[in-house]
């Protein structure tokens, strides 16, 4: 009895000191093997304050704000990752496998930005990095990034997109200017800020008038107008001024929106012929 209780012994703490080492090596894999890469040397055109940004990017993306988006990202995450999640017990392992199947080609296109100066560079999902500066609000960066090459019109599928409720989440930097949420899920784009973005993206060959999808506009268009501090529909007017194919529904919910948190707004808008009647 005593030698098998012994025998049963050294293996538990056998298996328990590998699982401890599988753990362990599990760990750095998906963890230090993308977090410890450095940026490459700087494109010799960017200027110390796109460099400046470009890092601060790039340590965001290694920062445990950015992992929390495991748990709400319908976009880049494998099919275990997504099962692990749903567990009680698969929490801890679904965070760092997210945050390496996100983090990792997000820090690669990134570097990639950083060492070639091009500013259309794109992950594999079709992120563009343009995406990061906008999420991240570095404003100037974005611009100089669509300077570069940047396609305002470009579709692709935001982290922050609800995918299901939105016909498959299609969207593009002019959308997502609309959306304002940052990559921290905290709304910070600036009522001003906005229209100077949506300006600049028209400038440089941006439109309204051929959306990504349905739905991602139906939705976006209204959130700076019911956003806390939001615009009082100065965006909302913008879109419709520029070409937006707004729908009767959509027409209605401006009408109803707008009369309650900009009525002048919505008179302006009534008589240049792009909204209807109030009721």
């Amino acid at each position: 009895m005593k030698r098998l209780l012994k025998y049963l012994a050294i293996t538990f703490s056998t298996l328990l000191f590998l699982a401890l080492i599988s753990w362990y090596g599990f760990c750095y894999w998906a963890k230090n093997s993308w977090q410890t890469i450095e940026p490459p040397p700087f494109h010799e055109s960017w200027s110390e304050q796109q460099r400046a940004d470009l890092l601060a990017i790039d340590t965001a993306l290694r920062g445990p704000d950015f992992a929390g988006l495991v748990y709400f990202t319908e976009v880049g995450l494998s099919p275990l990752t997504c099962t692990l999640r749903e567990s009680k017990w698969g929490m801890v392992p679904a965070l760092l496998l997210g945050w390496r199947e996100l983090g990792m080609p997000a820090r690669a296109a990134l570097h990639e930005t950083i060492r070639t100066g091009k500013g259309d560079v794109l992950l594999p999902s079709g992120i563009p990095v343009a995406d990061f500066a906008l999420k991240y609000r570095k404003t100037e960066l974005l611009k100089e990034l669509i300077r570069r090459g940047a396609n305002p019109n470009h579709e692709y599928v935001a982290w922050s997109t609800p995918v299901e409720a939105t016909n498959g989440g299609h969207t593009n930097l002019i959308w997502e200017c609309f959306e304002g949420l940052g990559l921290d899920f905290d709304h910070k784009l600036s009522p001003d800020t906005r229209l100077e973005l949506l300006d600049f993206m028209l400038e440089h060959g941006g439109n309204v008038t051929t959306p990504p999808n349905s739905r991602v506009p139906e939705l976006y268009i209204h959130l700076p107008t019911l956003a806390k501090n939001g615009d009082k529909g100065r965006a909302t007017a913008w879109a419709l001024r520029h070409g937006y194919p707004a729908n009767d529904k959509c027409r209605q919910d401006c009408v109803r929106f707008l009369n309650e948190h900009n009525p002048e707004l919505l008179k302006e808008l009534q008589q240049e012929g792009l909204l209807p009647a109030t009721p």
